[in-house]
């Protein structure tokens, strides 16, 4: 498969330029930069132009947010970018992202269209480079939370975890948000950062019991995702659960109550009250 690095990435007025370099496994035919609907079936191809330089090939394209639909702006929506690598004998498509020049800056990039409608290209979990338009909520990817635990003193839930900076901006704010999975309630506590080499920690603690500022975690099932904030935009990821879950019984209103997670390998959930 050929193995796009990206060496570029910045706006020109409404237009966001790519700029890169892939090593394939054969003659290349032809370049696309295709963007795909995440939860849709849009499909967009913008045509990149390519040449020849020290054994690999040079790409580049420009990716007009304003007029690309037919002189139309992108349709709102979260679009997943690729790239399409044309050869004589097949077509192959790779996430353009994941591999990125030493000294990139991997923050967030951010355009405003007439009408005040946001557009943001930033780099997911997993590196690949989206494009967002209008800035609507949205689950962008999972982690993998690293430990949970149980602070017997405060009676809290201990969620920690990081994520690697080298395929994501530095944020400006964290939180954890629960959502009960009936009544779509959110309950939200602060989760604090910590920037390490090339990682970002993360630690939130869920008051099972009590809380000097907000109530305890309801009765429920809830879903556990972290929120990122950036200049300008919020990014949640679904957190994984580990593999040591937490299990205990705990005394609210008189009576004891049992908190229970999840574990690995599916998505992290909290529940209080009968499981």
């Amino acid at each position: 498969m050929p193995d796009p690095v990206l060496t570029e990435i910045g706006w020109a007025g409404s237009a966001l330029r790519l700029a890169g370099t892939l090593k394939p496994d054969g003659a290349v035919r032809e370049l696309e930069v295709l963007l795909r609907e995440r939860g849709g079936d849009g499909l967009l191809r913008v045509p990149a132009s390519h040449r020849r330089r020290d054994g690999r090939v040079a790409f580049e394209a420009e990716v007009d947010v304003a007029t690309l639909v037919g002189g139309h702006p992108l349709p709102g929506g979260l679009w997943d970018v690729s790239l399409s690598v044309g050869a004589p004998m097949e077509t192959s498509v790779v996430p353009l992202g994941p591999g990125r020049a030493p000294g990139l800056d991997a923050s967030p990039r951010r355009r405003f269209l007439p009408g005040s409608c946001t557009v943001i290209a930033y780099f997911g979990a997993g590196g690949v480079l989206a494009i967002d338009v209008g800035g609507r909520p949205h689950v962008a990817g999972s982690v993998a939370a690293d430990a949970l635990g149980w602070n017997e003193e405060r009676e809290e839930v201990v969620v920690s975890g990081h994520l690697d900076l080298r395929r994501a901006g530095m944020p400006i704010s964290g939180s954890l948000l629960l959502t009960e999975r009936r009544s779509r309630h959110v309950y939200q506590v602060i989760a604090m950062l910590e920037e390490r080499p090339h990682r970002l920690g993360y630690r939130a603690a869920v008051p099972a019991t009590r809380a000097f500022i907000d109530d305890p975690l309801p009765r429920g099932t809830w879903d556990v995702s972290l929120c990122l904030g950036f200049s300008g935009m919020h990014r949640e990821l679904r957190l994984l659960a580990p593999d040591e879950p937490v299990d205990v019984q705990v005394w609210r209103r008189l009576r004891h109550v049992r908190v229970v997670s999840s574990a690995a390998p599916g998505p992290l959930t909290i529940t209080v009250g009968r499981v």
